[in-house]
C-alpha cells in the first residue's frame, strides 16, 4: 500500500473500514421510532448538523495529516480514526432518534444523507489504505470533498415532510414530463428514431441491412396509440394537480397529515414507473397486448393515485372538480384504446 508499509497501520485502517461498513449497514437495515412526544424538533436538526461538521472536520484532519511527509505512525492513526469512530457513532445514534412519526419520506431522506456521509469517510481511508503514496495525494484531497458533499447532504436535508414529499414529486413529474415529450415528438415521425437515441453514427456496415429493414409506424399504429399517448398526458396533469395542492394545503401538523403526505406519495410513485414502461412498448414493432396491459395498469394508478388525494386533506372542494375531470379522462382514453382495438380485431 505504497508508503502505508507497515501491518499495524493497515490493520488499523481496515478495522476502521469495518465499522463504518457496519455502521452503514445498521441504518439501512434498522428502524427505530421512538415516542414522537419525546421528540424535539428543533434540536434534533441543530445537533445532527453539528455531529456532520465534526465528522468533516476528522476527514479532513486525516486528509492533511496523510497528505505530508512524515506520514502518521501507527498510534497517530489510531487516534485520527478513534475521533473519526466516534463522530459516525454520534452521528448514527442521533439518526436512531429520528421518528418515522415524522414522515416515511422525510425518513428516507435523512437515512441516505447519512449514509452517503459515512460511505464518503470509509472511501477516503480506503484511498489511502490501499494507494497511499504521495502520488496519489489529489486522491485524498478528492475524496475527502465528496465527505464534504456527503456531509452537507445532511444539512441540506428537507426539515419537514411536506418540503420531502414535493421533492419527491417532482422528481417524478420530470420524469413523466420527459417521457411525455419523447413520444410527442416520436409521434412526428414515424418511430425509427425514438428509440435509445440511436444515430446513423453508431452503426456499422454490418448494420445497414438491419437499419434499412426497421419496423416503423403505420398511420393505423398512430390512431392505435393515441389514447395511451393521452393517458401518459393524464399521468402529467396529474403530477401537476396533486404538487399544486400539495404547495397550497399540505400540512404537517399531525402525524396523521404526515402519514396522508406518505400515502399520497407513495401511490404516486409507480405512475412514473409504469409510464416508461408503457412507452416501451408503443415503439414499433408496435404490441397490442402488452400496450393494452400496461395502459390498464396505468389507469388504474392514475385512479388510485386521484382517490388516494381526495381523501386526503390535501384535495379541498375547490380542487374536486379537476379531480374528477382526470378521471373522466382516464375512463374515457381506457373506453376509446378497448374501442378501437375491438375494431382492429374484427377488421
Amino acid at each position: 500500500m505504497g508508503d502505508l508499509n507497515t501491518a499495524d497501520l493497515s490493520n488499523i485502517l481496515s478495522n476502521t473500514i469495518e465499522n463504518l461498513l457496519l455502521a452503514e449497514q445498521q441504518i439501512q437495515e434498522k428502524e427505530i421510532s421512538p415516542n414522537p412526544d419525546e421528540f424535539q424538533f428543533e434540536h434534533f436538526w441543530q445537533t445532527i448538523i453539528v455531529i456532520a461538521q465534526k465528522l468533516s472536520f476528522e476527514c479532513t484532519k486525516i486528509c492533511i495529516m496523510f497528505s505530508q511527509a512524515p506520514i502518521p505512525s501507527s498510534s497517530e492513526t489510531s487516534s485520527l480514526l478513534t475521533a473519526l469512530e466516534q463522530a459516525v457513532l454520534s452521528l448514527v445514534s442521533c439518526f436512531y432518534r429520528f421518528p418515522l412519526s415524522q414522515g416515511e419520506t422525510l425518513h428516507s431522506y435523512l437515512q441516505h444523507a447519512v449514509v452517503r456521509a459515512i460511505q464518503a469517510s470509509r472511501q477516503l481511508l480506503k484511498i489511502i489504505k490501499d494507494e497511499g503514496s504521495h502520488e496519489v495525494v489529489s486522491r485524498y484531497h478528492q475524496s475527502t470533498g465528496v465527505v464534504w458533499q456527503g456531509c452537507a447532504m445532511i444539512e441540506k436535508c428537507p426539515r419537514d415532510n411536506k418540503t420531502a414529499v414535493l421533492l419527491k414529486l417532482n422528481a417524478q413529474n420530470i420524469l413523466v414530463g420527459d417521457a411525455f415529450d419523447e413520444i410527442s415528438e416520436a409521434l412526428k415521425g414515424d418511430g425509427t428514431s425514438g428509440m435509445d437515441g440511436i444515430g446513423m453514427g453508431d452503426l456499422d456496415d454490418s448494420d445497414m441491412e438491419d437499419e434499412e429493414e426497421e419496423e416503423k409506424w403505420t398511420d393505423e399504429d398512430k390512431e392505435m396509440i393515441n389514447p395511451s399517448v393521452n393517458l401518459i398526458k393524464a399521468s402529467k396533469i396529474l403530477y401537476k394537480r396533486i404538487i399544486g395542492a400539495i404547495d397550497k394545503n399540505g400540512t404537517f401538523e399531525t402525524t396523521e397529515k404526515i402519514k396522508e403526505l406518505d400515502t399520497v406519495e407513495e401511490d404516486c410513485n409507480p405512475v412514473s414507473q409504469t409510464v416508461d414502461s408503457l412507452i416501451l412498448e408503443m415503439y414499433p414493432p408496435l404490441s397490442m397486448d402488452n400496450m393494452q396491459e400496461q395502459s390498464h395498469l396505468l389507469a388504474t394508478l392514475i385512479s388510485t393515485a386521484l382517490k388516494t388525494a381526495a381523501q386526503s386533506h390535501i384535495i379541498t372542494e375547490n380542487e374536486q372538480s379537476h379531480i374528477e375531470f382526470l378521471q373522466k379522462a382516464v375512463d374515457h382514453n381506457l373506453q376509446k384504446m378497448e374501442e378501437k382495438i375491438g375494431e382492429k380485431n374484427k377488421a
